[in-house]
């Protein structure tokens, strides 16, 4: 048995190397065949280099570097076949579960917002990358490859917009401002200047540049207008200050008529702390919302106006309180034909936490109103 020296291995891995193998761990497996070839058929006093250029020549047709790039090129398939695979049941499972979300939230069942999260989070996180991984190895321009980059960069803007926009989750306007300054601006004039020049591509071009000017115009009609916008700060403001001074002539009645009564009922106490609960929840949020604890009266010239947010931490153990306040008020006029507080949610009678409440803070600031409607026309 031939038994191969130090000064023969270099010889024949500097030999891989000058072929053209880079790949260290292809150069190894190479030596270490061609090592066993000749140690098990070489014979001892043989003639071992004119062995090896023999032995050599049966690894390749033409150069030995082509065993490289077919190494190469398994492996790429390999990966290819793998995120091809991962990108269909991603994408299915995406499709799956944003239906199911849609599905229970038409029916109001539980576990709606987990399956939408579910399938705008896969599909904008998993399918459409991967997507964008493989499609951009079709493509042989950089141009080309931008160009399906930005479109799938937009399209996952987009996704994230209207799952935050859904959830009333903050920055989501950006998100949605974002994608549609992409199509609109950057994606639409570089898809469509790149692909007129091109006379096979024409009416492909023409065709997909209408479909994205149709995108961004449907997501703007969906968009409130600054001016839109203003109208309705506006309009709550105004309905806001109508509602208090309404609130604040009950209050005034009520303190008439109990003007001269020396013994207050526990139903009156009741009545008292429960607007007065309301009035401080009222002042949170406006504070909240504008930076005072009131509004002023010329709020239009200096601004001041009660926006369209979802999103305040309220405090919760006034709330607590008032709820506690509101069902032994419901109780103590139970046998008094008056008007009780009726709320959705009999556990809860007013549940304003923003983790759970979809409704904004203008329309919270109209329920505490409420309630202390009922509870002094209750007095009156």
């Amino acid at each position: 048995m031939y038994q191969i020296s130090e000064q023969q291995i270099d010889y024949i891995l500097n030999d891989i190397s000058a072929r053209g193998v880079e790949m260290e761990s292809l150069q190894q497996n190479l030596l270490d065949h061609i090592c066993c070839i000749i140690e098990n058929n070489l014979k001892e006093n043989g003639d071992f280099e004119s062995f090896y250029q023999k032995t050599i020549k049966t690894f390749y047709k033409d150069e030995l570097w082509e065993i490289e790039e077919e190494t190469l090129l398994l492996l790429t398939y390999k990966n290819y076949y793998a995120m091809k695979k991962t990108m269909i049941i991603s994408g299915l499972f995406s499709a799956a579960t944003m239906i199911l979300g849609i599905l229970f939230k038409f029916m109001h069942w539980p576990g709606a917002s987990l399956f939408i999260v579910l399938g705008v989070g896969s599909s904008s996180l998993i399918f459409l990358p991967l997507l964008f991984v493989l499609k951009s190895k079709d493509k042989h321009q950089i141009k080309d490859k931008i160009i399906l980059g930005l479109g799938i960069l937009a399209g996952i803007l987009l996704s994230l917009h209207i799952l935050f926009k859904v959830f009333h989750w903050p920055h989501a306007m950006i998100l949605g401002y974002a994608s549609i300054v992409l199509i609109g601006l950057i994606l639409l004039p570089l898809f469509f200047i790149t692909g007129i020049k091109n006379p096979d591509n024409k009416i492909n071009t023409i065709t997909i540049s209408i479909v994205m000017i149709m995108v961004c115009g449907l997501w703007l009609t969906l968009v409130i207008s600054p001016k839109g916008m203003h109208y309705i700060k506006l309009k709550n403001t105004t309905v806001y200050l109508i509602n208090e001074q309404i609130v604040s002539n009950e209050k005034n009645r009520v303190e008439s008529l109990h003007k001269n009564d020396s013994i207050k009922t526990e139903k009156t106490k009741l009545t008292n702390e429960i607007v007065e609960m309301c009035d401080q929840l009222k002042k949170t949020i406006v504070l909240a919302e504008t930076g005072l604890a009131k509004i002023p009266e010329d709020f239009d010239l200096k601004e001041i106006y009660l926006g369209y947010n979802h999103s305040y931490d309220y405090e919760q153990d006034k709330i607590v309180a008032l709820n506690h306040l509101i069902k032994d008020y419901n109780t103590k006029i139970d046998a008094i034909s008056l008007d009780k507080i009726t709320t959705k949610n009999p556990d809860n009678l007013f549940d304003i936490n923003y983790k759970y409440y979809n409704g904004t803070n203008v329309e919270v600031l109209s329920q505490l109103t409420q309630i202390q409607l009922i509870v002094l026309q209750n007095e009156k």
